[in-house]
């Protein structure tokens, strides 16, 4: 989908990128008693870099993709989740 828009969107001058973004500890995460620590502690140590993520790990990525620094990146996604789908 991403790279359907991306093409049908870019004559316009339209940019079409996605972020996908590990496991999160958000508030909502947090908040659920189904996530428990060890579970939590499990999904952070099958990363490249060892901890939670939270939601303040995809603010970069964010500004990097809203920044002229990727003004010619379009169709694109990019996994934010510490190295742990590494394709």
């Amino acid at each position: 989908m991403t790279r359907s828009m991306a093409r049908e969107l870019g004559a316009d001058g339209i940019r079409v990128n996605v972020i996908s973004p590990g496991f999160t500890l958000s508030e909502g995460v947090r908040s659920n008693p189904v996530y428990t620590t060890a579970v939590t502690s499990g999904i952070a140590a099958m990363r490249a870099i060892n901890g939670d993520q939270t939601p303040d790990d995809l603010v970069g990525t964010v500004i990097f993709f809203a920044s002229p620094a990727s003004d010619f990146i379009t169709g694109q996604t990019l996994v934010v989740d510490g190295g742990m789908a590494m394709n």
